[in-house]
């Protein structure tokens, strides 16, 4: 879980919103505040020693507020995250069906039934993640999203009706999200006391993340109908908005 332990997180002087991930490329993206990591970073270390929860809350409120620019400009820097999300419903749809538009993008129903389920994953995040800065995150995202809801074992393509396609999507969004603040967290990984807090607390992040993505995703999927990737990367984008609105009020 994770890439805690690799990870140096981004510097302050990089861009607030790298232009390949941009949601909305050629809107202005303000310059990025000096040391705008920082009190992100303290807080978040400081839950890593002590295991309080107020303590990861004020680490995803300076997060939200100041390391990532709000909920008008932190949003945007999911941009790709949310066009695969459109692309691997479209996918995860068909082959639920009849596996056609999965076939047109080599994905072939026939080939993946039965499947090791962590092969047709693989399968998947190769075929799906972009070429771009992010898909390294993306291809985990998907990886860990098909397992978490999926399980071990073969892939049966029956089992891919509108719950748990919702379920994988909200998953899906749940990893993008926790392995973007993972990464950001940085050196501040080196607060924990001894390696068994890193995957606890890496645990206790995904749980807030999942909970805060179904509350503001897991509505709009299930009440839709009908759906097109379109509307899947309009209801991750104001879901991850909601996201940073609630954030951004933790501990003002």
């Amino acid at each position: 879980m994770g890439t805690s332990s690799s990870s140096r997180g981004s510097g302050s002087n990089q861009p607030m919103v790298p232009p390949w991930a941009d949601d909305q490329p050629g809107a202005p993206v303000p310059p990025p505040p000096p040391k705008r990591f920082q009190a992100f970073r303290t807080s978040f270390g400081k839950f890593l020693k002590g295991g309080d929860g107020g303590d990861l809350r004020k680490s995803l409120g300076h997060y939200a507020r100041t390391s990532t620019g709000g909920s008008a400009v932190g949003p945007r820097r999911f941009g790709s995250v949310y066009t695969t999300g459109g692309d691997l419903y479209d996918v995860l749809k068909s082959l639920g069906g009849d596996g056609g538009e999965a076939a047109e993008r080599g994905l072939s129903k026939e080939s993946l039934a039965g499947q090791p389920l962590d092969v047709v994953c693989q399968r998947l995040a190769e075929t799906l993640a972009p070429e771009n800065g992010d898909s390294d995150r993306i291809r985990e995202a998907i990886d860990e999203a098909m397992l978490e809801v999926m399980g071990e074992g073969n892939f049966d393509p029956d089992r891919l009706d509108e719950e748990t396609i919702n379920r994988i999507l909200g998953e899906y969004l749940s990893q993008s999200i926790f392995q973007e603040i993972v990464e950001e967290v940085g050196g501040s990984w080196a607060n924990a006391p001894d390696e068994q807090r890193t995957p606890e607390a890496e645990s206790e992040l995904l749980e807030v993340i999942r909970v805060v993505v179904e509350k503001n995703l897991g509505p709009s999927l299930s009440d839709a109908k009908d759906l097109t990737k379109a509307d899947i990367h309009r209801f991750m984008r104001e879901a991850v908005t909601e996201v940073w609105r609630e954030w951004e009020s933790f501990d003002e």
